[in-house]
């Protein structure tokens, strides 16, 4: 399992992103004074993005959160 490290845009923390998470997918941020909603932008490398919160909860669906 090949496990990629990104720093959130937000707070610089470090972020293991797994390879199960697709480009486009929704993650949270682990350091809980941020919480940032990121999306996974692309793999080689691997970059994330802010998204807006009102942009990510909606019933159907949540991001995926890594704690």
């Amino acid at each position: 399992m090949s496990v990629e490290i990104v720093k959130c845009p937000s707070c610089k923390q470090k972020l293991a992103i797994f390879p199960y998470v697709p480009v486009g997918g929704l993650v949270v941020c682990a350091n809980r004074n941020c919480g940032a909603d990121l999306r996974l932008v692309s793999r080689k490398p691997a970059r994330v993005e802010l998204v807006p919160q009102q942009e990510t909860y909606t019933v159907d669906y949540r991001p995926e959160s890594y704690g």
